[in-house]
């Protein structure tokens, strides 16, 4: 439930998140999925039910976004990729999540997806891709049928 926000090097920005996966008493250590380099700058998160909904749906929009002009009634296959980590917040109401993306995507669109342990994608502003953890991403499949 409380994370790691690794801060980018000479910003006050959140770079990516490490969710931690174990604590061992005997060695003082914690294992993250993920690394950690020594040296960074990092800031204990925490988070809850209606911020993780919120940005499940913030990756909704985005998809939408991407449509453009082709976004009414479209007919699509939203393949939903959502942290591990997420879940373990959620517990019994994870499928609220879900049923955000759903609303925005709206009825036509199919969701199918599985929990990872960390996504690859792009830090923001930039072109390099990360391990992330503690995301939703959605990949999404449609046709334009021409008539």
């Amino acid at each position: 439930k409380f994370p790691l926000a690794i801060i980018e090097e000479g910003k006050r920005d959140v770079e990516k998140i490490r969710t931690l996966l174990a604590v061992n008493a005997e060695e003082n250590s914690l294992t993250f999925a993920g690394n950690v380099e020594e040296g960074e700058t990092v800031r204990l998160c925490q988070t809850n039910h209606d911020r993780l909904v919120e940005g499940a749906g913030g990756a909704a929009e985005l998809v939408m976004d991407g449509l453009g002009e082709n976004k009414t009634n479209q007919t699509g296959l939203a393949l939903c990729v959502s942290c591990v980590g997420r879940k373990g917040v959620m517990a019994e109401l994870v499928a609220d999540e879900i049923k955000q993306v759903q609303q925005i995507l709206g009825a036509k669109t199919s969701i199918t997806g599985f929990y990872s342990y960390g996504e690859i994608a792009p830090r923001p502003n930039t072109s390099d891709s990360v391990l992330h953890n503690q995301t939703m991403t959605i990949g999404y499949l449609s046709e334009n049928v021409l008539a």
